[in-house]
């Protein structure tokens, strides 16, 4: 199999997400062995152990800060770690985050989120799919978020398109979004050092630079990044794997457990259980 050298898939966690990792890893060394370098960001003083270490290609470990408090939102965001990939990895020519609450089910996704990188400025998946269609836009935390941090410009922000989600992001080295998104993680961090109430989230500002800045946008299919708390897969018995609910029920290739999706038991096939990838391994006898 040949190796992948100009494209680096990135994830970041700290110990309060440890096991996730450690599925998102496993998932991810069982889809692509080595054709895909990937790197980590660890933060907060996380000590990875030696299994799980030996996973990934590069480390940058983030000490502790003093200056964040967890309900100000996200400490990657608060760094804006996630908008310096380039800096913190140099050396390749396109990038792809992967939130650490991700899990990879075959080997289909990658190929197709980085075909679109050369003709587009951010790759990335908008929360709008026939299968959301019970989930508001926008909902009730973007509207909280934007109503914090953009209180005196709200009625110049895009609330009423779809939210990008930044959990699954590719782009080349050079795009301009990775100033563009550093600069609006800044001004956020420039807010809170003058004590300022603010909330630091990634993709809110993503969102924000996306419609604001007319971006070149490939939007990523719901398959390349599987919404768990919008709809529930499809268990697939005779494939033993998780699908789309709807005809023609294509293979989910990247499930992702954001917010309270990370924990929670949910109905499947007549047993209750959790969307990790450990529990869908032993469930779908992988």
């Amino acid at each position: 199999m040949s190796i992948t050298k100009n494209v680096l898939v990135v994830t970041g966690f700290d110990s309060t997400h440890l096991d996730l990792a450690e599925d998102m890893a496993a998932s991810f060394r069982r889809a692509y062995q080595d054709r895909y370098p990937l790197a980590a960001i660890v933060f907060g003083g996380c000590r990875m152990p030696p299994s799980l270490a030996s996973r990934f290609d590069a480390v940058v470990e983030v000490p502790p800060d003093q200056g964040f408090d967890g309900v100000q939102g996200y400490f990657l965001a608060y760094t804006g770690l996630k908008a310096r990939l380039p800096e913190l990895f140099p050396g390749y020519a396109s990038y792809c985050w992967v939130d650490a609450d991700c899990w990879f089910q075959g080997s289909e996704s990658l190929p197709r989120i980085m075909a679109g990188v050369p003709n587009a400025e951010l790759c990335i998946h908008p929360e709008f799919d026939v299968h959301y269609l019970r989930y508001p836009t926008p909902s009730n935390r973007t509207l909280h978020i934007y109503r914090k941090n953009e209180a005196a410009h709200l009625n110049a922000m895009p609330l009423s398109m779809p939210m990008v989600n930044a959990g699954v992001i590719a782009m080349a080295a050079d795009s301009r979004i990775w100033a563009l998104w550093a600069r609006e993680l800044a001004l956020l961090r420039e807010r809170h050092d003058r004590g300022e109430s603010v909330y630091f989230s990634d993709q809110i500002p993503l969102h924000k630079i996306v419609y604001l800045n007319q971006v070149r946008l490939l939007p990523l299919r719901a398959v390349d990044n599987w919404q768990t708390y919008a709809c529930l897969p499809l268990v697939h018995r005779a494939s033993k794997s998780l699908r789309v609910p709807t005809p023609p029920h294509e293979l989910i290739g990247i499930v992702h457990l954001a917010g309270k999706m990370k924990d929670a038991a949910v109905s499947l096939d007549g047993e209750t259980l959790t969307l990790r990838y450990r529990d869908m391994a032993r469930f779908l006898g992988w």
